[in-house]
């Protein structure tokens, strides 16, 4: 078990070494995903799908002429004055999508680009805030220019009568060693090391999780292409295993339905919701690197990772 933890862990070291996993960098790791499968002699199909995806050309925030490292977190260009809203990202952004916007993570010490939205926002460090607060002369300005991009699902296993659906996601914002190169690892590594489970069961290892122009709930658009023409699969099989943010903690088996929409939002996740499962660690160890340049390999435990592993071969074997 020691071996194939430290296979996960270095399946995922791969993975954040690309970067942020997004347009041309999502592709190369679709090719690196691809190209690992073709070494170890495992068939697999591909579903590919055109999206759109916000490419940020330009960022800034000044406050009282002072220059505040920020990030972009919006798909359309524009300015922040002080007609804003400061808002933390672990606010839902479906009340505030079209809302201009300065927002923080109040549990992350770096920049968080955990919510994205239909108007001109910025996410700056929670250190920043109290001169957010305190300025007087505010003024952003973001440039985002939508793009076309064709993503991918990678279909591995039992494409006709799967007993069981296993799904990752692969691209990122950030480095993403816990969202989401640890779910990815982990079903490379369930894949690679028990070739019989292919049999009955179909792994999904999807593309275009993180950022799309679909409104309001932006991500999650790769599985939304499996669904629509899937759709029969998932009504037919036993189980679905949404594996997203593992390695952090004890394995979590979730089905409560406002948790599984946050990594599974599907257009008809209600007829699924009764066999479908978010599985994650700790959602506190998460929220404090979530979509930032810290969430790196360091945040994860093999121990952690271990337990996942054997956790879901069990109820797929």
């Amino acid at each position: 078990m020691e071996n194939i933890s430290q296979q996960i862990k270095s399946f995922i070291e791969t993975l954040v070494s690309f970067g942020e996993r997004q347009g041309v960098v999502e592709t190369s790791v679709a090719n690196w995903i691809e190209n690992l499968l073709k070494e170890n002699k495992i068939n697999f199909g591909i579903q590919k799908f055109e999206t759109f995806i916000p490419n940020f050309l330009k960022e800034k925030l000044i406050i009282d002429n002072e220059e505040i490292d920020c990030k972009a977190t919006c798909f359309v260009s524009g300015e922040i004055n002080n007609n804003y809203s400061l808002v933390s990202s672990l606010i839902s952004t479906q009340p505030l999508i079209d809302q201009e916007n300065i927002n923080f993570n109040p549990l992350c010490d770096s920049i968080s680009r955990g919510n994205h939205y239909f108007a001109p926002s910025i996410a700056i460090k929670k250190s920043d805030v109290t001169k957010v607060i305190s300025g007087k002369d505010i003024k952003g300005i973001v440039e985002v220019e939508k793009i076309k991009h064709e993503s991918k699902n990678i279909l591995v296993g039992n494409l006709n009568n799967p007993k069981n659906i296993l799904v990752c996601h692969y691209d990122s914002v950030g480095p993403g060693a816990t969202d989401n190169a640890s779910g990815t690892a982990m079903l490379l590594a369930l894949i690679l090391n028990n070739q019989e489970v292919l049999l009955n069961n179909l792994f999904i290892i999807g593309g275009n999780e993180e950022l799309s122009y679909d409104y309001p709930i932006y991500w999650g658009h790769g599985y939304r292409a499996f669904e629509e023409k899937y759709f029969d699969l998932l009504e037919s099989v036993n189980n679905i295993f949404v594996v997203d943010c593992v390695g952090d903690g004890d394995v979590t088996f979730d089905n409560n339905i406002s948790t599984v929409r946050l990594g599974f939002p599907l257009k008809n996740l209600e007829k699924y919701i009764n066999k479908t499962s978010l599985v994650y660690g700790s959602f506190e160890k998460l929220m404090e690197v979530y979509q930032s340049d810290i969430d790196l390999v360091e945040v994860l435990s093999e121990e952690y990772l271990g337990q996942t592993y054997l956790s879901l071969l069990e109820k797929i074997s």
